[in-house]
Parts: structure tokens; sequence; C-alpha cells
């Protein structure tokens, strides 16, 4: 199985202000792929596994459930992970209210779609250990949760 890292934004001017996309895609794409080399999932070789990135203003970080983003006849299973950004009232590295697209309960009503994990933004100094730190907790949880591709389940705990 191959692997990569999309982003996408629903914050107006945020993508790769104060963080490089390409740089974070770069460092999750190893990561990932060791995780899967070392799991040997050699019925699933001609797939690829997609997690994208999308940047909200959320209440909390979103992952897509199972039944989101298999695309069989073009062997992509996709994993969505939404990642709310903060307000600069809550941040220092956050976004100005005008920048958001949807309004913050934009995604209530499609919660039942979604795992959700807490964030605390003042664990962080900055928007690049903020975004590799709710991808990485967002990728970790799903090898652990498990995901379904081509009706064979992955689940590796870490």
């Amino acid at each position: 199985m191959k692997s990569r890292i999309l982003h996408t934004s629903l914050v107006l001017n945020f993508l790769d202000v104060g963080f490089d996309t390409n740089v974070i895609s770069e460092i999750l794409k190893t990561e990932v792929d060791n995780i899967l080399e070392s799991n040997h999932l050699v019925n699933l070789s001609d797939w690829e596994i997609q997690f994208k990135a999308t940047y909200n203003n959320g209440r909390k970080l979103l992952i897509s459930k199972n039944r989101l983003g298999s695309r069989p006849s073009d062997k992509i299973k996709e994993i969505i992970i939404v990642i709310p950004i903060p307000k600069l009232e809550n941040a220092s590295w956050g976004v100005s209210k005008y920048q958001y697209i949807y309004e913050e309960s934009h995604y209530d009503k499609l919660l039942k779609n979604f795992w959700e994990l807490n964030v605390n933004y003042s664990d962080f100094p900055n928007r690049t250990d903020y975004i590799l730190d709710c991808m990485r907790r967002a990728i970790k949880f799903c090898f652990d949760e498990g995901f379904t591709v081509d009706g064979v389940k992955v689940k590796i705990k870490q």
C-alpha cells in the first residue's frame, strides 16, 4: 500500500502561511510508509491510502469513519482529518474570524460521520507543531481503530 498526505482549507489565506504543507506531507508520508512497510500489507499493494487534512474553524479534531472515502475503481482509500484552526484571540498563530468560510457549527450536523478528538491550542507555539500533532494523533487513531480497504481490515497497534 502506498500513502499520500493531502491538504485543503476552509480558512481563507491559510495554506502555507506560517507552515509548509510540503514539509508536513513529507514528514508524515515517511512515518505512514514506515508503518505500512513494517506490517506487510501484501494484498493491498496496489492501493493508496490518502490522509487529507482539511483546515476549518470546528470545535474538535475530526476523523472520517470507515463508511466514507473508499474509491475501489481508483484503488484509493481516503481518510479526511478535519483540523480546527483557532481564532487569533485563542492562539497567537490563529486566524482572523473573517478568514473562516463556514460557521463554527458547520460540522455539527455531520458529526455522526466522524470520530472526535480534543485539541488544546495553548500546547503549541506555532502552526507547524500543531498541525503535525493533529495529523499524527489522527493517523495513529486510524491505525489503532482500524479501517477497511477493499474488504480487508487494516488495524495496526503502534
